[in-house]
């Protein structure tokens, strides 16, 4: 490529390109970006512009590390924006349940709540009153909701924690919000489309058939 490449054997010092730091895959990896988000936006540069490779080292692949950065900070501020739209009305002592908390955040049924709460993506309840039949109904303070609804990741974020030391997940999809609306559609007895899924969220019907697929063995444990 005509680029003056730099390495040298000590971990401490990072590869350069051009006199500039570069990242490799498994740099973005570590970082808490998963290799399907990276193999996807790299596959989708054309659209969404994400950086061309700056050279390569050995066998690997690397990217100039400020132009990656700043790519990544601009396309979640934009993923953000793809959140269902929270309701700021009520006093924020309000105790409420999980229809209305589903109603605050934008979501389909309480069902999705109860989904991202056993998925550890919804605070425990701030209390428990009686519901339906005698059962026990949690409900959560108003401002509870807003912070749950204003701590949410977007769909096709980062992607899972690399070498942070996070907890990995307990199953596929846990804590996305595409898995909770699938659980509501199959629990209202409905069949949910790939098709009409897939278009909805914005990606492939392959990744729709996923999340379909995890919803199924979730609402089967």
């Amino acid at each position: 490529m005509g680029s003056a490449l730099a390495r040298t054997r000590r971990t401490d010092i990072p590869a350069t390109i051009d006199v500039r730091p570069v990242i490799s895959r498994a740099d973005m990896v570590a970082r808490g970006v998963s290799r399907q988000s990276l193999y996807l936006w790299y596959r989708d540069r054309e659209v969404n512009g994400f950086p061309e490779v700056a050279g390569r080292i050995g066998r690997t692949d690397y990217w100039y590390e400020d132009d990656w950065a700043a790519w990544l900070e601009s396309h979640l501020r934009e993923r953000v924006g793809t959140l269902t739209q929270v309701s700021r009305g009520g006093d924020p002592d309000e105790l409420v349940d999980a229809d209305e908390a589903a109603r605050i955040m934008g979501y389909a049924s309480g069902y999705v709540i109860h989904a991202r709460r056993r998925d550890g993506a919804f605070p425990e309840p701030d209390d428990v009153r009686t519901g339906g039949r005698g059962r026990p109904a949690p409900v959560w303070r108003r401002s509870t909701v807003w912070t749950a609804a204003d701590s949410r990741k977007p769909v096709g974020g980062a992607g899972r924690p690399g070498a942070s030391g996070k907890p990995a997940k307990p199953h596929p999809y846990a804590g996305d919000p595409r898995l909770g609306v699938v659980l509501a559609i199959l629990q209202s007895g409905a069949e949910p489309s790939s098709l009409r899924l897939a278009s909805e969220w914005g990606v492939s019907q392959r990744t729709a058939e996923r999340v379909i697929r995890a919803a199924r063995e979730l609402s089967d444990t």
